[in-house]
């Protein structure tokens, strides 16, 4: 991390300094032997073959290539040991017993893409292990890319290794994120999904370098850059060394890549031929810089055009975001990256019957919400937003004025025909921090957080009571990432009558 520290000091604020982080890493180098077995396998605490890591062995290896590209010196006794049991790794079954086909494949990609830096694999051994790329986790299939891209003659297998990588995206306006399921052993070598992005981004940065690489993988590196700066957001690091590695070394990868250039740029926004504004950049710390433009009463359903006029160099980025209200509800549901669906349930005669179509209450009958939320992939910071027909007013069992008797009739039982009943892993409000965990029930809405949620599906209910009679318009609910507002779901408007 210190090496990653300097490599990306120039995007850090002038304040922040780490004095010893030039020569920490040669230092903690000169330790690397008290960690290395007697079969050259590298341990975690005992240096002894039983103890010996097959994926901190590889990652060694990995980290050992980093941090010689940073120029640093590694020993070269170590070096060679490690060498030396990774290529048996890689010709004889060695694996421990726990080690999955695919967590074994795993691990004897990142071996390859270790040791093609060295001269020590061919095409031969990328041949050998063709057929198991199936089994192979995205993380796999990554460094087996990078494994390809240091052996001459493998256009085709890096084309075909690409291809599997990309079947695995997800894409929005902004981001793009790779998801797959894997089983829980991988935790044993320290899988995690951000991590893997991390190494599918250092991937494809690696092969859009070639022609071939270029066309296929387009912008997918920088959008892939924006989901995982947005995964760590407000904290001051990623949920685990894993990650923490590996996406500085990704962004190292990409700057690299990418931002070669220091900026010396000069911008104007122009729409539709006038001018929006104008700025400068000269620093990669300089802040971002927003143009804006109201609607006019002509502009509803015409064609405009917004430029950026730049002259100077350096790499800029932008986007161009369109908000408005519109004038007639939509009654079809949108699924924009997220689906969303909203159930309102009445118990009669000691039973939940969902309410449909022509919805009738009387005042003061009890309403529980359900709101159903399905991720295809992983997503940051999503807020769901349920709007509140003036005839309701969520329980709140967080007033001392609320009944908990009333509020816990929120407590979950399907009704008959409830969308509960189309999937049967259902993530409940609060599961962990990886899940919907922060609500907020007023009178004109109730809205449920979340900081980080997984592929999968969740659940959502609160409790509303009927406290005036009339006619009501219950507004669509919706889901969507706070910062990436182009990735969304609605739900479906309809009316709610409550009777005296």
């Amino acid at each position: 991390m210190a090496s990653h520290y300097n490599e990306l000091k120039a995007y850090m604020a002038g304040h922040f300094s780490w004095p010893d982080s030039r020569d920490l890493p040669q230092s903690l180098l000169a330790q690397a032997a008290a960690y290395q077995a007697p079969n050259g396998g590298m341990t975690y605490y005992i240096p002894r073959d039983r103890y010996v890591s097959p994926y901190l062995s590889a990652y060694t290896a990995l980290a050992f290539n980093w941090l010689r590209r940073a120029g640093y010196e590694i020993p070269a006794a170590v070096e060679e040991k490690l060498h030396g049991y990774l290529l048996k790794l890689l010709r004889r079954n060695v694996m421990p017993g726990f080690y999955t086909k695919g967590m074994a494949s795993t691990v004897r990609a990142v071996a390859l893409a270790a040791l093609v830096d060295h001269g020590r694999i061919g095409r031969s051994e990328l041949e050998r292990y063709r057929p198991h790329l199936p089994q192979m986790s995205l993380f796999g299939k990554a460094h087996f890319l990078l494994a390809t891209l240091g052996v001459p003659g493998t256009e085709a297998l890096r084309a075909e290794v690409a291809d599997l990588i990309l079947a695995h995206a997800h894409q929005s306006g902004g981001k793009f994120v790779f998801s797959e399921v894997i089983d829980d052993s991988y935790t044993r070598i320290l899988s995690s999904n951000l991590r893997t992005n991390a190494a599918v981004l250092s991937a494809l940065t690696a092969y859009a370098r070639t022609d071939a690489g270029r066309l296929k993988v387009g912008d997918v590196p920088f959008k892939l850059v924006r989901f995982i700066t947005a995964s760590r957001k407000k904290r001051d690091h990623w949920e685990n060394t894993q990650e923490n590695m590996f996406c500085m070394n990704a962004l190292i990868d990409y700057s690299r890549v990418y931002e070669s250039e220091a900026p010396a740029m000069k911008l104007r926004a122009m729409f539709d031929g006038q001018e929006m504004g104008q700025t400068e950049f000269s620093d990669l710390r300089d802040d971002p810089v927003t143009f804006q433009r109201s609607l006019d009463a002509g502009d509803p359903g015409r064609a405009a055009t917004a430029t950026v006029e730049r002259t100077g160099q350096g790499r800029l980025y932008y986007s161009a975001r369109l908000s408005y209200a519109p004038q007639i509800l939509k009654t079809e549901p949108i699924n924009a990256g997220i689906e969303i669906h909203r159930e309102y349930s009445l118990e009669r005669d000691g039973r939940w019957e969902m309410l449909t179509g022509n919805m009738q209450l009387k005042r003061g009958d009890l309403v529980r919400v359900d709101l159903f939320v399905s991720l295809p992939a992983a997503a940051n910071f999503v807020v769901v937003d349920d709007p509140v027909p003036g005839g309701l007013e969520p329980v709140n069992r967080d007033l001392a004025t609320a009944s908990t008797v009333d509020a816990d009739k929120g407590a979950f039982q399907p009704a008959g025909g409830s969308w509960w009943f189309r999937y049967s892993d259902w993530s409940s409000y609060g599961l962990s921090r990886w899940s919907f965990y922060h609500q907020e029930l007023r009178h004109h809405a109730a809205r449920f957080y979340s900081e980080y949620l997984p592929a999968g599906n969740y659940h959502l209910s609160y409790t509303a009571q009927a406290i005036a009679s009339g006619e009501f318009i219950v507004l669509p609910v919706r889901a969507g990432q706070m910062y990436d507002p182009d990735v969304f779901g609605q739900g479906v408007p309809a009316v709610l009558r409550v009777r005296m």
